[in-house]
């Protein structure tokens, strides 16, 4: 399969499983020794993330940096929202961890409806790789940087800060990493759409540049059938993506949420306090750009969905037969369904608005409490 191929490394970084060669229709199997350790792991992170939470209300004077009522309140829901996050996408992963297999399995047809063995692999996943690549070893370094800051600053910094810092961030770990794999996906589609895209692009000119009367009506209602199905087939592979990681995407959006009010929070206090809370803010930085590029990469995918349904618009429909023009109305009522959205319970639709309206609910919130804090600033004064 060559998705797996230019993939491999980071397809052995998320799998489980692996690949029986003989199967042409099914060939990833589950892996038994791979999988025993990856149920194994997550029952790992679900004990410690329990022990942390029963516990963790016992430890507050070393985890919660403590300067005021609202001060320990924003941590403790900031804390919550983490623990919780990396608990549900934790059980999430072990409760699904089959479905992985059909994922792939469907990206398995959608190759061979594609017919991209006989195409040049190379050029169709090679910029999907490089953007994919960037990503995830910028997110290494970013992570690597902030560990040699906490090393650097450990002598100076506050106690409770340091332990709160250092929590996050291997909580964190665990959504990031569920959030790379997802990503990765997204990129795999967008792959397929963009080759069905070229297809499509191809059929077009065929039909604008024919004469009226020619006999290649056949051929061109046979290639737009295959696309019709490869579209589906497209659409099956993200309906199983979506179904997979709904309950993780949802509390991913709700902790992103969480922590830009936190983030915005402290700046508003450094402001109007005038004193200096040392990396609270920066510590959020990796998170919020792997959940900045996943957000991008939805965009991308819908960006080829926007440009599929523009190239469709383009045909002279008077050149057409009768049963081309229905498989193209077919193709366009096709991509009329807004299944390429991720939607967390109708709650969060992933994309550059919810981004946004989450900036401005965690501005419009923090502005309330930064007016209390002024107040209670200036009669302390």
């Amino acid at each position: 399969m060559e998705a797996e191929k230019h993939f491999r490394s980071f397809f052995n970084f998320y799998r489980h499983h692996q690949i029986d060669p003989t199967d042409k229709t099914n060939p990833f199997k589950l892996n038994p020794y791979r999988h025993k350790l990856f149920i194994i792991k997550k029952l790992l992170i679900l004990l410690l993330c329990t022990l942390l939470g029963v516990y963790g209300k016992c430890f507050e004077a070393n985890l919660i940096p403590n300067r005021s009522c609202i001060n320990r309140l924003i941590n403790w829901f900031c804390f919550t929202s983490t623990l919780s996050t990396a608990v549900i996408v934790a059980w999430e992963a072990l409760a699904g961890c089959k479905e992985d297999v059909k994922i792939w399995n469907t990206f398995n047809e959608i190759e061979t409806a594609l017919n991209i063995c006989n195409q040049n692999s190379k050029d169709i996943f090679s910029k999907t790789c490089r953007v994919y690549s960037v990503i995830f070893y910028t997110l290494v370094a970013l992570m690597c940087t902030m560990a040699g800051i906490l090393l650097i600053q450990c002598r100076v910094m506050e106690g409770a800060l340091m332990d709160f810092i250092i929590l996050f961030e291997l909580l964190s770990s665990v959504d990031i990493h569920r959030i790379l794999q997802i990503l990765l996906y997204v990129r795999i589609v967008t792959s397929y759409l963009h080759r069905l895209r070229d297809d499509v692009q191809d059929i077009v000119k065929g039909l604008n540049a024919r004469v009226v009367g020619t006999n290649h009506d056949l051929e061109t209602e046979d290639k737009l059938r295959a696309c019709c199905s490869c579209y589906f087939l497209c659409m099956k592979a993200f309906i199983q993506i979506q179904d997979q990681f709904s309950f993780g995407l949802f509390m991913v959006c709700l902790k992103f949420s969480i922590i830009i009010w936190n983030e915005i929070y402290w700046t508003v206090y450094r402001a109007i306090m005038e004193t200096s809370f040392e990396l609270f803010c920066l510590n959020v930085v990796p998170y919020h750009f792997i959940f900045i590029s996943f957000t991008w990469s939805c965009e991308c995918l819908n960006g080829e969905i926007k440009a599929l349904s523009q190239l469709l618009n383009t045909v002279h429909m008077d050149k057409t037969t009768s049963s081309i023009k229905t498989r193209i109305t077919h193709l366009m009522l096709l991509l009329d369904y807004k299944v390429f959205f991720f939607e967390a319970f109708g709650v969060c639709k992933v994309s550059y608005k919810c981004i946004v309206q989450y900036a401005i609910s965690g501005a419009t919130k923090v502005s309330f409490i930064a007016q209390i804090m002024k107040d209670f600033h200036s009669e302390m004064s």
